[in-house]
């Protein structure tokens, strides 16, 4: 089929969930769809694009689902994507996505504001099941029995025509979503989970997570951690210099200056020509080391910049692995025991912010509320943590068939002077 066939004119296809799905390259057929999708009150979104060698992905297909039908928009036409972004952005329409930030950052910078009433399927089930993240084709057999086809993920979607079993593959991904999502609420719902999984969706909502500032970004390059504040300011400066002449260049910013190259530059306070034209894996073209050099000399003159947002250097305490360790398996025994995903549920950054100021302050220091002990998470597992770095809950190991491998115990409580004592213990389980 030629992609860019119009609406009237393209043939019905079969997806892999048997349904037909129609072209569309002309905007007044968009702005039909988007208001019936917004009579619908929802509708499932996938996008292709290309990212891999431009500064900006490049949207190339969009594709939609209704529950009365399925549509494949050309984004390579000039039909106007703008009911589309309208529709993201409408509080009062649900947007299904699986795995869909980057698909929602497309959105987000067209729009030029953050989506709204996103419903992940992929977050969703790992609040109901052990996988996160979960491959899309796996979810739709686990939850719809139906067998997905994936073969064309390496397609370069700027190309065109497109086959026919390119479009089917595209159509495959937002053919099931609506029935999975249906069936993964139903899920949350008799767990009493739809707030957790508001919890996480209301992050989508966030444009931080989208368009992250420099010293967002900055805080994320390895090495940076340990950077003076001096050094801090350069790397900043180099950062937005890096993204300028990306943009110029059409190129990912990290193909034109690596973030390890550009820690080193920042760490050793360099400005001249002679010092970083050395350096192993540096290609850039003259003029534009002559830039960097201008901008590091401008940066050298400039304040610190303050350490925002930047973890201070603390020295590790022997208590901090072994708290690390003992706290991730009681997380991991807790994620089986709750049937939720422990990538999903906890990261170590997150244990790290549990222990560290534990150990520094003891349990008034949690205070400060780390992830582990507010929303979800801390209905989920906050009590019990607090109970086993109190002393108040013994650990075992669970017989063997168990879902959850280790029993938290919560101790009988002693009289006054006597330690709890393993023998008089009481179940946590109903934390």
């Amino acid at each position: 089929m030629n992609v860019s066939a119009g609406v009237e004119g393209a043939s019905a296809k079969k997806s892999g969930a048997d349904a037909a799905y129609r072209m569309v390259t002309r905007s007044a057929d968009l702005v039909e769809i988007a208001a019936r999708a917004r009579a619908a009150g929802r509708f499932a979104l996938d996008t292709e694009f290309v990212m891999e060698d431009v500064y900006e992905p490049e949207l190339c297909l969009v594709q939609m689902a209704l529950p009365d039908g399925m549509f494949l928009i050309d984004a390579l036409t000039k039909v106007d994507l703008a009911p589309l972004w309208d529709l993201v952005t409408d509080p009062a329409v649900e947007t299904v996505v699986h795995a869909g930030q980057e698909d929602l950052a497309i959105c987000a910078a067209a729009a030029g504001r953050p989506p709204r009433k996103v419903y992940d399927v992929q977050v969703a089930a790992g609040l109901v099941g052990p996988i996160y993240p979960i491959s899309l084709s796996k979810l739709t057999q686990q939850v719809l029995h139906v067998r997905m086809h994936k073969s064309q993920t390496l397609t370069d979607w700027r190309k065109r025509p497109l086959t026919e079993d390119q479009l089917r593959y595209a159509a495959e991904d937002v053919a099931h979503l609506l029935p999975i999502r249906d069936k993964l609420h139903a899920r949350l719902t008799k767990l009493d989970r739809v707030s957790w999984a508001e919890e996480e969706f209301a992050v989508f909502e966030q444009m931080p997570l989208y368009a992250r500032p420099p010293e967002d970004r900055l805080r994320r390059v390895k090495g940076t951690g340990s950077l003076s504040g001096s050094e801090l300011r350069a790397a900043l400066d180099l950062m937005a210099w890096r993204e300028e002449l990306a943009g110029r260049l059409n190129r990912p910013a990290r193909a034109v200056l690596k973030d390890h190259l550009l820690v080193e530059i920042a760490r050793h306070g360099w400005t001249r020509m002679e010092q970083i034209r050395s350096l192993r894996g540096l290609n850039l073209r003259k003029d534009h080391l002559r830039e960097m050099c201008e901008v590091l000399e401008k940066s050298a003159k400039q304040p610190p910049a303050p350490r925002t947002g930047h973890r201070s250097v603390r020295s590790e305490h022997p208590l901090d692995g072994v708290l690390i360790s003992l706290l991730t398996a009681v997380l991991r025994s807790e994620a089986a025991r709750l049937d939720v995903a422990y990538s999903l549920l906890a990261t170590k950054q997150a244990i790290q912010g549990v222990v560290e100021p534990f150990v520094d302050g003891g349990l008034d220091k949690l205070a400060e509320s780390p992830l582990l002990m507010r929303g979800w998470r801390g209905e989920a597992v906050g009590r019990t943590l607090r109970k086993i770095l109190r002393g108040a809950s013994a650990i075992q190991v669970n017989p063997s068939g168990q879902r959850a491998p280790l029993r938290i115990r919560r101790l009988a409580s002693s009289r006054p002077g006597n330690r709890p004592s393993a023998e008089r213990e009481t179940s946590d389980d109903g934390r």
